[in-house]
């Protein structure tokens, strides 16, 4: 059972409640911190971004953790984000999405509200750290090993697109930010998980208006990295429907970069310049001669990067062929 069963109430209820009441928020190195009765030790901070920090920290059997603290000074609005964020990353349950062991919120002293959600650490980073890495040692991925990994990211999307709520009902969901640095590795470094829902949104949207269309692409704006974002979210447009195909646009760049080093956008501008937008809009990429990559990988990358969302494929086809390529 999920312990998010446990949380009582709307998510505005569980902003105006504290669940724990131990705490320091001065988190740095061998800081202890309780969540629900049981303690971690903070070793190291792992990374930050907006209002929110991850560390490394281990608890009293010396299992490590990443746990993920954001700072509510702001009102309801970032706890609200944030605890969505947990509720929607427990909503998908599948060995290449993330799992969040445990959360709490907690007031302290100042008044001030911090939520804690703890998540399992793994040691190899995300595959973002894997391309820096690569392209620091002039090293490239063989084509085979990205499909595979690429494979199992795909088909952490098609669980989003084809998710069923408990009444059966089929409501497709969209990421809207898949991107290298949203996907960890295992261990052992053979399955890839992904992370960061604070993005994810409903991904079937009518946009019957300007007003809606605004709305939506401010959104984008707020969450979804420029480098792999769809042109449809750069440029929201009446009478048009937003769906799970942004998705794909974002796999397309994420393969380029794991096979190239960086999307193919950022490609674009680090050798014309211009403006990330316009080179997504007028789809300003090509592939860099002389790389180990076959014409078919290369044409499968250009498929997914499709302008019109209506000749892009859906992600069931996309996984369809990655399987093809394997075994081929």
């Amino acid at each position: 059972m999920s312990f998010f069963n446990n949380f009582v109430g709307s998510i505005n209820s569980v902003v105006d409640s504290v669940v724990d009441t131990y705490s320091t928020a001065k988190t740095f190195p061998n800081t202890i911190i309780k969540v629900n009765g049981s303690y971690y030790t903070i070793t190291k901070l792992l990374g930050e971004g907006g209002f929110s920090f991850v560390y490394l920290a281990e608890d009293e059997k010396k299992q490590l953790y990443a746990i993920k603290t954001i700072r509510c000074k702001m009102g309801k609005e970032v706890a609200e984000n944030a605890i969505k964020e947990a509720i929607m990353t427990d909503r998908f349950q599948h060995q290449n999405i993330i799992k969040i062991v445990d959360m709490c919120m907690i007031k302290e002293e100042d008044g001030s509200k911090t939520i804690y959600i703890i998540m399992p650490f793994y040691k190899r980073g995300n595959i973002q750290d894997l391309i820096e890495r690569n392209n620091q040692q002039g090293k490239s991925l063989p084509e085979k090993l990205i499909l595979t990994l690429f494979r199992d990211i795909c088909i952490s999307i098609q669980v989003l697109a084809e998710y069923r709520n408990r009444a059966g009902e089929h409501i497709p969901w969209a990421h809207r930010d898949i991107k290298p640095a949203n996907v960890l590795l295992s261990d052992d470094g053979k399955l890839p998980i992904l992370m960061d829902f604070g993005s994810a949104r409903p991904a079937r949207v009518e946009i019957t208006d300007r007003k809606i269309a605004m709305k939506q692409q401010d959104d984008a704006a707020e969450n979804c990295s420029m480098p792999y974002r769809a042109p449809e979210l750069f440029e929201v447009k009446p009478d048009t429907v937003l769906d799970e195909k942004v998705d794909v646009w974002s796999l397309g760049c994420t393969l380029f970069a794991m096979a190239y080093g960086e999307s193919p956008f950022e490609m674009t501008i680090n050798q014309q310049g211009g403006t990330m937008a316009l080179a997504v809009l007028n789809r300003q990429f090509r592939f860099p001669a002389g790389k180990i990559y076959s014409k078919t990988f290369q044409d499968f990358i250009s498929w997914m990067l499709k302008t019109d969302p209506k000749a892009r494929p859906n992600i069931q086809a996309v996984i369809k062929a990655v399987n093809r390529m394997l075994s081929s």
